[in-house]
């Protein structure tokens, strides 16, 4: 039976009595005893749904793994921009990724091999020119000469546009990629890469140069007779960080295998509900847990299950929505979300409902009697419960836990089922601590008693969940610019006044037709307002999530600092390498909660910044907070996929990074900065 809390500050949905085991409920008619039997075992198909879910995809490792099975060449387009600009020539590229020990060939492959082919399909209008490629190795096996690419390489292509496109349209384009991939035994391999890219317009925000350093390396075009000295080149060439291969100190290897990312996975989980993002909705949960202690063991148990399968499947939708844009030759990270404006805004809207909850502000009436709404009221619901779960999900992803980065990085450039199964796997470890808790109701007695003092508590609570909104909103003025914070304040004022407007003019003692229009009239006016407010401005989001620093602004400190932090750039941070420098990279984000607090309590610690001086370390402020696909390729390059990042590259060894972890300290800091060293000279 469906229905609505109508006192207190839960204002929840409630399935009344359903999944509950039957002989442990307490006598109610409202369910014939046939239906709460059928409704018992819900509850247990739910559990057997994860496990045999969990227990496919661990089974679809072993096929991986089998022989023959194995992708030995991964191929994806990429594009040198953001959009098009009619008539301007733009590049597109093939990029090739070999797992070790196995290679490609360059179009001249020398005396054994072939050359990589690439057919392309484009829009009528559109034209290709000659394909560009970057300098292949010389491999000499017993005199048999062949000139090949490891690792990874680009084959890039110049597109002329035509000069009149759509303003706003999309423009498909495809490659039909064919290689021979070779180690002890060699096979024929291909692909078909697809890639779409915006016509610039007024929709499609600011256009900015993307795979910079990539395309950039396509400038090689032979004789292959010049590779006769490619080592005495190579020796004297330039650093380039993401074309260099780095050995990284500090951070976990492939050699950890399935069973250990899982572990590490599993571990993370449960160290995310100490995270600082996660907080405010852990609190509200303990509130829930020590209003169950009350109730009996069977009741506790299901809501355990629910809240737990609330967070397992949000798990499983973010794990979804990042292998879809994968699939669609995006790049994501952990977090990714939080990037675009509309979410954060949503976000903000949520937990200040749940804020005026606490508050006792949000009140929904019902069309049953006061004695079933007080019944109700008494008892946490399925609906509300299961939401729970969600929230702390989301609210969970700024933060990166200790071992969830190295698990998520593994994760963000493995086949779907791994990426699944290590998502299903931070959210069994998140669950973990309640499923624990409520399915040893004993141990509950060990909670505090229900109490008057928990009404303070929630109200107390309330208080958090409006810290939050704070930083909701921060993160929103810093993506769409002060006019669009002002927006977003107006639109929350507007949202609390519908609420107190519903709370205050309609009771349990309002006829259903007075219910209908205060309600009806509240939501009329979030819906006017948000209208007003955001879709008479669309580009206030279309524009969002592209801006970056102008070039050369100080970011945190003092300005007239030359060792300051400065906005980040793979061009800046190459230059630095290149000049001897020690250089230390910082990659945050504003909605990253565990960045912002290592940055104040460490990285602007005075002590901190005297030893960056003394060692004259170069200091780069790599901010994700909106989208940049320079640095998300370079957070795959050390093996993660979100933020915080701390890395180190001494300038006597910059080949051999020292990463730091998630959590940092001050001694931490100051060891991995001594151990770096400083700069080889003094000089900017």
């Amino acid at each position: 039976m469906l229905g609505i809390q109508a006192t207190g500050w839960h204002a929840k949905l409630y399935f009344v009595r359903i999944f509950r085991p039957v002989k442990e409920m307490m006598p109610m008619p409202l369910l014939s005893q046939r239906t709460r039997a059928i409704a018992s075992g819900c509850a247990a198909v739910i559990c057997l749904v994860f496990a045999g879910l969990y227990s496919f995809l661990l089974s679809g490792f072993a096929l991986a793994a089998a022989p023959g099975k194995e992708e030995y060449v991964l191929a994806r387009l990429i594009a040198d921009t953001t959009a098009i600009r009619p008539g301007v020539p733009f590049h597109l590229g093939v990029e090739l990724s070999m797992q070790p020990g196995w290679h490609t060939y360059y179009k001249e492959p020398g005396d054994v091999g072939m050359g990589t082919k690439i057919e392309w399909l484009l829009p009528p209008g559109f034209s290709a020119k000659s394909l560009q490629w970057q300098k292949p190795e010389r491999l000499d096996e017993a005199g048999i000469v062949s000139y090949v690419y490891s690792g990874k390489t680009l084959i890039a292509c110049e597109i002329d546009p035509p000069a009149k496109l759509s303003p706003g349209s999309r423009v498909p384009v495809t490659a039909k990629v064919h290689w021979l991939s070779c180690n002890n035994i060699c096979l024929p391999g291909g692909s078909e890469v697809k890639l779409e890219l915006p016509v610039a317009g007024k929709s499609t925000g600011p256009i900015s140069k993307i795979n910079e350093a990539e395309f950039r390396l396509t400038d090689f075009d032979g004789p292959v007779s010049e590779l006769k000295s490619s080592s005495a080149a190579s020796a004297s060439a330039k650093k380039d960080i993401l074309a260099d291969k780095l050995k990284v100190a500090g951070s976990a290897g492939p050699s950890l295998g399935l069973l250990g990312y899982l572990a590490l996975a599993f571990v993370g989980g449960i160290i995310l509900n100490f995270m600082p993002c996660v907080l405010p909705v852990v609190a509200i949960k303990v509130i829930g847990l020590l209003e169950q202690a009350k109730q009996d063991s069977a009741r506790v148990r299901l809501l355990g299950l629910i809240f737990s399968a609330g967070i397992i499947s949000s798990f499983l939708a973010l794990a979804g929505i990042v292998i879809a844009f994968q699939s669609a030759g995006h790049e994501l990270g952990w977090g990714f979300q939080f990037q675009y404006p509309p979410f954060v805004m949503a976000m903000a809207t949520i937990v200040l409902i749940f804020a005026l909850s606490l508050f006792g502000q949000l009140n929904l009436s019902c069309g049953i009697g006061q004695k079933e709404c007080t019944m109700m009221s008494e008892r946490e619901g399925v609906v509300g419960t299961f939401f729970k779960g969600v929230l702390a999900t989301i609210l969970s992803t700024p933060c990166t836990a200790p071992f969830l980065g190295t698990a998520l990085g593994f994760a963000f450039v493995q086949p779907f089922y791994i990426v699944l199964a290590i998502f299903l796997t931070v959210g069994l470890g998140m669950a973990a601590p309640y499923l624990l808790l409520t399915m040893n109701p004993a141990w509950m007695k060990f909670l505090p008693k229900p109490g008057t003092w928990m009404e303070k508590l929630k109200e107390a609570f309330g208080f958090v969940l409006l810290a939050t909104v704070a930083w909701l909103v921060s993160i929103f003025g810093n993506q769409v610019g002060v006019d669009g914070l002002a927006r977003m304040l107006y639109f929350l004022l507007v949202v609390a006044l519908a609420i107190w407007f519903a709370n205050r003019f309609s009771d349990l003692s309002s006829t259903n037709q007075r219910r209908m229009f205060v309600q009806g009239s509240a939501l009329a006016m979030v819906v006017i307002s948000f209208y007003f407010f955001f879709l008479l401005q669309p580009n206030l989001f279309l524009e969002a999530g592209h801006a970056t620093p102008e070039e050369g602004a100080p970011q945190t400190a003092s300005p007239g600092n030359e060792l300051s932090w400065q906005p980040f750039s793979i061009d800046k941070l190459n230059e630095s390498l290149n000049s001897g420098k020690t250089v230390f990279v910082d990659f945050s984000a504003k909605w990253c909660l565990t960045c912002q607090l290592n940055e104040a309590a460490v990285l602007h610690n005075k002590e901190i910044e005297d030893k960056f001086k003394t060692l004259h370390v170069v200091r780069y402020l790599a901010d994700w907070t909106n989208q940049d696909p320079a640095i998300t390729n370079l957070l795959r390059k050390f093996g993660r996929s979100g933020v915080p990042l701390y890395v180190i590259f001494p300038a006597k060894s910059p080949d051999n990074p020292i990463v730091l972890p998630e959590i940092i300290d001050k001694a931490l800091v100051l060891a991995k900065l001594d151990e770096a060293g400083a700069s080889l000279n003094s000089k900017k």
